[in-house]
């Protein structure tokens, strides 16, 4: 198949990404803070309405790095049988830009007094944006460069997750339509499939250790893996370590303001070639639960 010159190298730009991250979807270290963007079948499985903030700016120092803010809510529905939410996330890497809405539904069916299981969907649509004219061609006047991309493209997504007080475990693929620009390259190479599970474990009465883990796996690309330790004191204060393998080691603290309010930092340090030239990757959330006055 012959691709044009502009569809190459935006190609090429898109692969290194996807290499260097190993996934296609934006993950946060926070990631279960924004997680009905990665599994749908999470929607609704806190209790109220769960308004969500994300920014992450990665491999601070190097020009054009990663740019990624996620905005959702969710809420349980109908007697907490059903929750709805919606995300709006938006990627930046220079000179590609990604801005994905959607919404979710999920059901949820009880297995016994301790477990259930929820299942999910999602809907919504891609705005993908390419700045041709902002990049450095050996020929300036290339009429494939004259102009910027600007196109929409739409998604759905799928998802299973089973929790109870103590553990949670999910499998999902946020992205199931391929693009037309997918299928230039690699008509495999754009459904993630993510698996994610985690465990709570009491160990004084104001000590909890919560271990968890997140794979995403697509073909074409190595299996990225991130693996998080984490600890809830007091019931308010929650920090640890996480390391995705391979990629990048970290820290986070997060605190509870009060019973709606909480907030958290997180760094990250390349742990690849990348570490040479930035100073790092930072992450900012923001997270408030509301009581809402409808009744579910």
């Amino acid at each position: 198949m012959i691709c044009s010159k502009k569809f190459l190298l935006l190609g090429l730009v898109a692969i290194f990404v996807t290499k260097l991250n190993a996934q296609q979807e934006p993950i946060f270290t926070h990631y279960m803070q924004s997680p009905i963007s990665i599994n749908p079948a999470i929607t609704g499985t806190i209790r109220n309405l769960n308004i969500d903030l994300l920014s992450r700016l990665q491999w601070v120092g190097l020009e054009g790095a990663p740019k990624s803010f996620s905005l959702s809510a969710h809420t349980p529905w109908a007697a907490k049988k059903i929750g709805v939410g919606v995300n709006i996330m938006s990627d930046n890497t220079w000179p590609i830009s990604n801005t994905h809405i959607s919404g979710s539904y999920a059901y949820r069916l009880r297995l016994n007094d301790e477990i259930t299981l929820s299942m999910g969907i999602k809907g919504g649509f891609t705005y993908y944006s390419a700045s041709l004219t902002s990049l450095h061609i050996i020929n300036p006047d290339d009429p494939e460069f004259q102009h910027n991309e600007r196109k929409f493209y739409p998604n759905i997504g799928v998802g299973f997750y089973m929790y109870s007080q103590k553990f949670f475990a999910g499998i999902s693929m946020p992205r199931l339509i391929q693009t037309a620009f997918d299928r230039q390259f690699d008509k495999n190479l754009r459904r993630p499939l993510y698996l994610m599970g985690g465990y709570n474990l009491d160990i004084t009465e104001q000590w909890v250790f919560m271990p968890s883990a997140l794979a995403g796996a697509m073909v074409g690309v190595p299996m990225s893996v991130d693996v998080t330790a984490k600890f809830l004191y007091q019931g308010r204060f929650f920090f640890g370590t996480h390391y995705r393998i391979g990629d990048a080691l970290g820290l986070f603290f997060d605190m509870k303001i009060n019973k709606e309010l909480a907030v958290g930092y997180a760094f990250d340090y390349s742990l690849n070639k990348l570490s040479k030239i930035n100073s790092g990757t930072h992450e900012l959330m923001v997270s408030y639960v509301l009581t809402p006055k409808w009744k579910f």
